[in-house]
């Protein structure tokens, strides 16, 4: 559907077009605040970040200014500040800051490895890039699969696709994930 079909279809119908968006852009959503979060917040707050990005993304395209734009370019900017936001958020609550001067500032156990936590944070990275190169909606269909667990049917009627299609996406999306991966220098084992 077309930005201006999909305007047309607000102004005809402010429900049924709020439906379509959200159907239409909800995997592409749920990456950007799965890939901004992660290591920060709960599935609960994804989903909630998500939530807010739509709201704010109705409330833009209701206002008169919310007319002239790439809808998929402002919904995924509304979605990376709406994330970021969160993140901000999340953080600050988590009080993970100790001054030095603190008498109660210790060092790292010897049993944390920075080194390989870097790696992992690197790794899972550019894993995170590589299924956002996939595209839509083969990139939510794994996000959907393996990150949250969501059954192949139930993916199928999120992104108004039939179960076989689903299927046989997800089949072509790992095998591109998979080369994607190798191009970046990451095999089955990891590095």
């Amino acid at each position: 559907m077309t930005d201006k079909e999909m305007r047309l279809l607000m102004e005809q119908s402010r429900e049924d077009g709020c439906r379509r968006l959200f159907d239409e852009y909800c995997g592409y959503v749920s990456v950007i605040c799965a890939n901004k979060l992660r290591g920060c917040g709960t599935t609960e707050d994804v989903d909630e970040c998500i939530s807010d990005t739509f709201a704010a993304v109705f409330r833009y395209i209701e206002s008169s200014s919310g007319r002239d734009g790439d809808l998929k370019g402002i919904i995924g900017t509304i979605a990376r500040r709406t994330s970021i936001d969160y993140f901000r958020r999340l953080s600050s609550k988590s009080d993970r800051t100790v001054p030095i001067d603190n008498d109660s500032f210790r060092e790292l156990p010897s049993d944390i490895r920075v080194e390989e936590t870097a790696e992992r944070k690197a790794l899972n990275e550019t894993l995170l890039d590589c299924i956002d190169a996939l595209g839509e909606p083969d990139s939510s269909i794994i996000v959907y699969f393996y990150y949250y667990g969501i059954k192949t049917k139930k993916i199928a009627s999120l992104l108004g696709m039939s179960s076989p299609a689903v299927h046989q996406r997800m089949s072509r999306a790992r095998k591109k994930l998979k080369k994607l991966l190798s191009e970046a220098g990451i095999n089955e084992e990891g590095y």
